[in-house]
Formats: C-alpha cells, structure tokens, sequence
C-alpha cells in the first residue's frame, strides 16, 4: 500500500468566469456555452486519429472531438507507478511507466519517480507507433499542463501525464475517471462508455507550472509545512487555479 503526501500551493486566483468555481465547481458559463457550440463539425483539424479528431477551433486549446455532435468517452489509464494495485488490479493494458516520468522527477525535485494513476488525476492525449500519430507539443502544449475536462456534468482538472499508442483516444488515468464519475464502479477494466466528455488541452502554459503542483504522492509524514495529501482531490485543488485561468480564455 502506498501513502501520499502533497504541498497544497496557494496560487493567487484571478477569475474571468460570470459564475466563480468551487470545489466540486460545476461548469462555468462560458465553458458551457464552448461545449455546447463545438459539438458541431470542426473546422480546424489538427490532426485525425481513428474516428475522432484533436481539433483546434479555438485559440490556445486544443481537445478531442468526435462525429455526430460527439466527443470522446473515458477509457481507464492506470500506467506508472502501483500500476496493479487498489481498483487497477484487472487492468489488461497497464505499463509500468508513463510518458514523461523523467520530467515528472524534474518537476517534483526528485520527490517522485513516476505518476501513480491511483493518486494524479491525468489525461492520455496525443497518439505515438502507429500510422496514425500525433504529438501536442508540435503545437505548442507542455508535458505535465494542465488540462480540463468537462465529465458527469462537472470540471475537473488533470494534467497530461501519458500518450496513447495506436489509434486509441479518450482515456484518463483511474482516479481522475473516479472524480468524474464516482458512481459508476469505475475499475482498470470498466470505464465511463458513453462519448460525452470533453478533453481540453491548452497551448498557453508554461513549463514552470508544473513546480507548483502537489507533488509529494509517497510520504507517510505530512513534508515541512505542507499538509498530509489524503486523494487525488488534494491534487486536483493544487492545480485548479492554473486551470481556472485557462478556462476563463477559452
């Protein structure tokens, strides 16, 4: 069993929103209007993977759209670190590391060595190995950015921890699946079908954002003056201020 600690960082918040967002925050208004306006066709097509396509019809972002006023649905990533355990113990597909985990040990100062999907809230995107691929960094979005994901009529906030390999879309890592949907028995192997949720990246962040998140996952011991991190919660509210800034653009 793994026990996690993390900083919680007070990030000064500067809102743009008609409504504020909280904890457990819904969606903003103007977030509400993006997803209800995009589900038509795209007309900026980035790049196409499969059945979907990582559009880019709106300044500064970049998120996965599907046919038929579609988006995408939530498959389950429960790569990196304790990838068997808890809830990830059938997951069929699990690797034992992530895409950016020499960055993530950048970023955490060394704190840790890879993400844990029990514990960070991450978005798969961009595809890698096969005919196929596309890479959001060509186009300007960082490894380990925040990302926002509207799901199970609310937002919450991940970053993007891993790629796709082949044509596969739509995927998040197993806690961030349990923030959004809590009550749909979520597992390695049972994610969330139906193709309402919406994955946004964006294009405006900056490498340093990723020193301020609530890195420390495996301490027993709250670190210093940061606060023992019980759940990915802890994570997510480390982050959320960043995302809310970039919401507020959209």
């Amino acid at each position: 069993m793994r026990f996690s600690v993390y900083f919680s960082l007070v990030v000064p918040f500067v809102s743009c929103f008609l409504a504020s967002t909280v904890h457990s925050r819904g969606i903003p208004n103007n977030l509400k209007k993006f997803y209800e306006l995009q589900k038509g066709s795209c007309n900026n097509v980035i790049a196409k993977v499969g059945d979907f396509v990582y559009c880019g019809d709106c300044d500064n972002a970049i998120f996965l759209k599907g046919s038929r006023r579609l988006y995408d649905n939530m498959d389950i990533d429960c790569d990196g670190l304790n990838r068997l355990g808890g809830k990830c113990s059938n997951d069929p597909s699990g690797q034992g590391e992530t895409s950016f985990k020499g960055l993530v040990k950048k970023y955490s100062r060394g704190a840790v060595s890879d993400l844990d999907a029990s514990k960070v809230p991450y978005v798969v995107f961009g595809n890698e190995g096969g005919r196929q691929t596309f890479d959001p960094r060509q186009y300007g979005m960082k490894p380990l950015s925040v990302m926002a994901v509207v799901c199970g009529n609310n937002l919450v906030y991940g970053i993007w921890g891993d790629t796709n390999g082949g044509v596969d879309t739509g995927e998040a890592s197993i806690s961030l699946a349990e923030l959004c949907f809590p009550g749909e028995g979520i597992s390695g192997d049972n994610g969330h079908d139906r193709r309402d949720v919406l994955y946004i990246g964006f294009t405006s962040t900056r490498d340093a954002d990723a020193e301020k998140y609530n890195w420390f996952v495996f301490s027993f011991v709250a670190v210093g003056k940061w606060p023992m991190s019980k759940n990915a919660w802890d994570f997510e509210r480390s982050i959320s201020a960043i995302g809310d800034k970039l919401v507020a653009q959209l």
